[in-house]
């Protein structure tokens, strides 16, 4: 890997070819995640808005798969 980290001005500066990188399955990881942090950075939901979200994905998730949920218990 030809990846390279400076320190300059308090900062780390990382070099990274791009075929490297996205070859990378941890480096592919982290520039998602960095990609995930900035998006959400911008988001103007509230709490309680994704709070409900994740109840409704939740609620949807139980009616979709309880019964092969409830079918593998019974075995």
């Amino acid at each position: 890997m030809s990846a390279k980290v400076k320190v300059k001005n308090g900062n780390f500066q990382v070099t990274i070819p791009v075929e490297e990188a996205f070859g990378n399955e941890n480096f592919r990881r982290f520039l998602e995640l960095q990609r995930a942090e900035e998006i959400l950075s911008h988001s103007k939901a509230s709490d309680e808005a994704i709070a409900a979200l994740s109840e409704e994905i939740d609620r949807d998730n139980w009616e979709e798969n309880k019964g092969w949920f409830l079918h593998g218990l019974s075995d």
